[in-house]
């Protein structure tokens, strides 16, 4: 047995098998590796351990009742069904390993900043996560995609979280789909049947009410946008862009906050949503504001933007853009695009100073855009 501590959590690393021939031997070791050491929260993993009989069990038990704060990970499906059948499940957090799935050689059908799509086999994606390696966090995901999918919401439900070499996916089940992205590219006569599709998406998604607590609210994650980006602005801006955003009003309708058209997948000619970690409440400016940004805002800072992350030219994209909120409004207002404009500039620059802190170009001209907008501008009404 080997264990790791760090942080006052010590982890014991279980293998083989625990019975009744090597249970004493086994508890022994344990309190020798306890002994002396510094720790508050207890975990043993079992991903190498095949089977525990009742003599583990109790080992197991001993330790609960000793130190309480104790939890199981990694167990196998095997092992976990143990657990389970004898209660343990009801007395103390025990989570499964994760399923193993291998996606080389698999079709690459969407791909973004923050995750990339896999088809597995005519029935099965897998997304794949690249820059998020906590369990919870994809849980929490979840979570919100179900809260969206049972209010009427077109959300992919996933089958289960899984292990993609050494980062975290989820499975869904997704019949013969693309992502909307590659329909547009592959049939471009189809554009706009997709663009009302992808209108009617967002007007469902912005007037969707939801009042469940686990949904954050995206009007208070702008304010705390401005107040990381103050540093960056001159007061009498900081000021104003605070007093926009204040005064929007307070709204229970869903945002999805990143819905640009890799995060949309075409299934039967239905538009389906599978990225949801950006779900909120708010206003609809906040939704706008966040497809503004991939289609429009990178751009101009930053020439080629569009062909690097969606492959296709930088003028496609603003068309696309301009057709889609179009279609929203139902006219071509803009008033409306400026101050869906003035919004995304507050991000562009968080999202700067988070992700590129050394970008003074995007910096400068996102800023001299927000400046502009905002002397221009007394509310956000649109």
């Amino acid at each position: 047995m080997r264990f790791e501590l760090k942080e006052e959590k010590i982890t014991l690393y279980l293998e083989g098998e625990l019975n009744s021939y090597n249970a004493d031997g086994v508890e022994k070791e344990i309190e020798s590796t306890l002994q002396d050491k510094k720790f508050n929260q207890i975990v043993l993993n079992l991903e190498n351990l095949r089977y525990i009989s009742s003599a583990g069990l109790r080992i197991v038990l001993k330790l609960k009742q000793k130190y309480n704060d104790v939890t199981i990970v990694d167990a196998s499906l095997e092992v976990y069904d143990i657990l389970q059948m004898t209660g343990f499940t009801n007395i103390m957090t025990v989570k499964k390993a994760l399923k193993r799935v291998y996606v080389s050689g698999a079709e690459v059908i969407g791909e973004g900043f923050f995750s990339t799509v896999y088809r597995l086999d005519k029935d099965t994606i897998i997304k794949v996560f690249n820059r998020t390696s906590d369990p919870e966090q994809i849980e929490r995901e979840l979570r919100l995609a179900k809260e969206a999918f049972i209010l009427g919401v077109p959300t992919a439900i996933s089958f289960d979280i899984v292990k993609v070499d050494d980062k975290l996916g989820v499975r869904f089940e997704m019949l013969d789909c693309m992502s909307l992205k590659t329909a547009v590219l592959t049939y471009p006569d189809r554009m706009k049947e997709y663009l009302e599709k992808y209108a009617s998406l967002l007007k469902k998604i912005n007037r969707t009410e939801c009042f469940n607590p686990i949904i954050p609210d995206i009007k208070q994650f702008y304010l705390q946008k401005i107040e990381k980006i103050k540093p960056n602005l001159e007061e009498k801006y900081y000021l104003k862009a605070k007093k926009l955003i204040s005064d929007l009003e307070d709204r229970k309708t869903f945002v999805h906050g990143d819905c640009h058209f890799k995060n949309i997948m075409v299934q039967k000619d239905d538009l389906v949503l599978i990225d949801m970690d950006t779900l909120s409440v708010g206003h609809p400016i906040f939704e706008l504001a966040a497809i503004y940004a991939p289609y429009c805002a990178f751009n101009e800072d930053d020439q080629g933007n569009s062909e690097r992350f969606f492959g296709i030219k930088e003028e496609d994209a603003s068309k696309l853009y301009n057709a889609l909120v179009n279609r929203y409004f139902g006219k071509d207002d803009p008033v409306i695009k400026d101050k869906i404009k003035l919004v995304s500039y507050i991000h562009m620059i968080w999202w700067n100073r988070v992700n590129e802190p050394e970008n003074n170009k995007r910096l400068e001209g996102c800023r001299s855009r927000l400046y502009q907008l905002l002397d221009k501008y007394d509310d956000l009404n649109i």
